[in-house]
């Protein structure tokens, strides 16, 4: 009988974390058991999307001050400051899970869970495409700072764009992760990213900006994880990092996510793992 693993990983840095996403999907090529994975983030940490150029997106003398490190990730979309937040990443097929031959009604599928745990909050969700924000078309095109921009499937609470998603698919096979803010520090993030605009207080929001009591870690992951299992009806089984999946991560720390070529921009290296792509945020 198909079952899904779900990890909680300890608080790591973000180049560990970036590096276990990929184990773990490079994994299930060959055990086909798909994962769903939650993990924060220690110190503070910066993912820049698979297309970006952090020269032109991180003010890198600020970030060094305040002790603030970067790296690429495997998905696009733009970069994000990632701090008080609970991250998710899924590795699955869509034979796995049931979903939609469509990318656009997977990826719309995928996040059905995350909407239905800000339901239960009381949080009035939705996709945008959904509503119309602000009167405003959704341009449907990444913005240089996640949380900045609106596309179609951004999950929105009172017009207002909370956390980001992005996905990355390899023919059947999807890598997804994303950002649940439970809070957000609006000052740091004008502080060591380029163009960010001014009145971004009033396009997004967190968590703690949304609800009168704060909300721990342990409780978002209890309610994430019962909507996922209601939402895809699969046997879940509680299990953590493989032998295996550790000797892949610290491979690929040492040849990959702490590389000046990784984190640079070149033609060569964005041909490296070369994905059809559908992302979000």
């Amino acid at each position: 009988m198909k079952y899904l693993r779900i990890i909680n990983t300890d608080p790591s840095d973000g180049y560990s974390n970036m590096a276990l996403d990929e184990a773990i999907l490079l994994n299930y090529l060959d055990t086909k058991i798909p994962v769903l994975r939650f993990y924060n983030w220690k110190p503070s940490f910066i993912s820049i999307g698979y297309f970006q150029n952090p020269d032109v997106v991180i003010k890198a003398e600020q970030c060094s001050l305040e002790k603030i490190n970067f790296t690429r990730r495997i998905t696009g979309g733009g970069a994000i400051l990632h701090d008080k937040e609970l991250t998710y990443s899924i590795v699955c097929s869509d034979e796995d899970l049931n979903l939609p031959v469509s990318v656009k009604e997977s990826y719309r599928k995928l996040c059905s869970f995350i909407i239905d745990t800000y339901k239960n909050f009381g949080l009035d969700a939705k996709f945008a495409c959904q509503e119309n924000v602000n009167n405003k078309k959704i341009s449907g095109i990444p913005t240089a700072f996640c949380f900045a921009g609106i596309e179609h499937y951004d999950i929105l609470v009172n017009g207002k764009k909370l956390g980001g998603n992005a996905q990355r698919r390899k023919k059947n096979i999807i890598f997804q992760h994303g950002s649940i803010p439970l809070e957000i520090d609006f000052w740091k993030i004008k502080n060591i990213f380029y163009d960010i605009p001014h009145d971004l207080e009033k396009t997004t929001t967190s968590l703690k900006g949304l609800l009168a009591d704060d909300i721990s870690f342990e409780k978002l992951r209890t309610l994430l994880i019962l909507y996922f299992q209601k939402n895809f009806q699969i046997e879940t089984r509680n299990d953590i990092i493989s032998e295996k999946e550790n000797k892949i991560k610290e491979r690929l720390l040492l040849e990959k996510y702490k590389t000046e070529k990784w984190n640079s921009l070149s033609k060569k290296n964005i041909a490296v793992y070369q994905y059809a792509e559908s992302h979000s945020g």
